[in-house]
């Protein structure tokens, strides 16, 4: 009779870790509107790319191709930008993106891919949310390198499209913490938690203060912004300060390594270097797949760098700009920078033909 309670026993607790990793698997993928998985759908950017050439791409990284005070967002339509819309692509210190970032093809392409209900309710939300802040992401990336393709994945994530309670209390769009100051760890060290207040904590700028949300303790704080533009650039600022590389917390060398241009990229090398501190092997990112698109293999080197602590948290941003083709407004934003130096150094070229 023993022996029966125990494999009873035995079963249950076998039945409960199995429900358990099934949870969790479902809680990191199932409830985001994406398509699982990677494609070959960036093609269009590569063969783009390769028409806008090396030598502007490599400019972009080196800093040689100016920087704009304000970026804005033209569509074409779906369509990759041709010569006509390029041609006017500076304006002072404005900088004319044309994009063919499509909202209409996406949501077609999700509802050809059975997208229905509250699933495409919420993919409406997320091409909503990018329409309304790709501007800002683009700014972003022309000025420090940071992917717009990642940026706006990880801010769709983060806050949910915007919908989250941190997000539309705080305008924190990325979870960014408030860190407690020396005081404030000595009160959690001695398990003084009720001590805690907003003072204890510190933010930094261009965050406006701090907000009290339940994360992975009741008592931690957020920071908080003014506007959704001072989270994306504090956010930048986080994904570029100087560090080591191979430290965890240290993200700034995603954007020199995984660059835009390259059409499959072997992340082997980094996972590496960070493979004690990640507890992940190459090969364990994507299925098997260590060469992969650069956007994916930036989102991995976030992985790597300990950005989240959610084991699928590099595939959810990769399935994310492939799923809403993210990474056209990166290539977009090199095809401008482009038709802008034409434009400076060759004026006649933005005389109507």
């Amino acid at each position: 009779m023993a022996t029966g309670f125990f494999v009873g026993l035995f079963l249950l607790a076998g039945l409960f870790a199995a429900l358990f990793l099934y949870q969790r698997h479902w809680d990191d993928l199932s409830q985001l509107p994406v398509i699982k998985g990677l494609t070959e759908v960036y093609q269009d950017g590569v063969i783009t790319l390769k028409e806008i050439g090396a030598e502007t791409i490599e400019e972009f990284y080196n800093g040689q191709l100016g920087i704009a005070e304000q970026v804005s967002v033209a569509s074409v339509g779906g369509e990759i930008p041709d010569e006509h819309h390029r041609r006017d692509s500076k304006n002072g210190d404005q900088l004319v993106v044309y994009t063919s970032w499509d909202a209409d093809r996406i949501l077609n392409k999700l509802q050809a891919k059975g997208f229905s209900g509250k699933k495409l309710k919420n993919a409406k939300r997320f091409i909503g949310y990018i329409e309304q802040h790709q501007g800002v992401a683009l700014r972003d990336m022309q000025q420090h390198k940071v992917l717009a393709s990642i940026k706006l994945s990880q801010a769709l994530l983060e806050s949910n499209a915007g919908a989250s309670s941190l997000a539309t209390a705080s305008n924190n769009q990325f979870g960014i913490k408030a860190l407690p100051t020396a005081a404030a760890r000595k009160k959690i060290k001695r398990k003084q938690f009720d001590q805690l207040d907003d003072d204890d904590f510190v933010f930094k700028y261009p965050a406006v203060g701090v907000h009290n949300m339940h994360d992975d303790h009741h008592y931690d704080r957020f920071e908080k912004y003014q506007t959704v533009g001072d989270s994306y650039a504090r956010h930048t600022q986080l994904l570029t300060r100087s560090c080591n590389t191979g430290s965890k917390g240290c993200y700034s060398w995603i954007w020199s390594t995984y660059r835009v241009g390259e059409d499959l990229v072997d992340l082997s090398r980094m996972a590496k270097l960070y493979q004690k501190k990640s507890g992940y092997k190459p090969r364990d990112f994507f299925n098997g797949q260590t060469k992969v698109p650069y956007y994916a293999a930036a989102a991995a080197g976030l992985k790597m760098a300990g950005y989240a602590t959610s084991r699928r948290y590099h595939q959810k941003i990769a399935y994310l700009i492939e799923t809403y083709e993210l990474w056209r407004l990166d290539v977009d934003l090199l095809a401008a920078l482009k038709q802008a130096t034409i434009s400076s150094t060759n004026p006649s070229a933005d005389m109507p033909k």
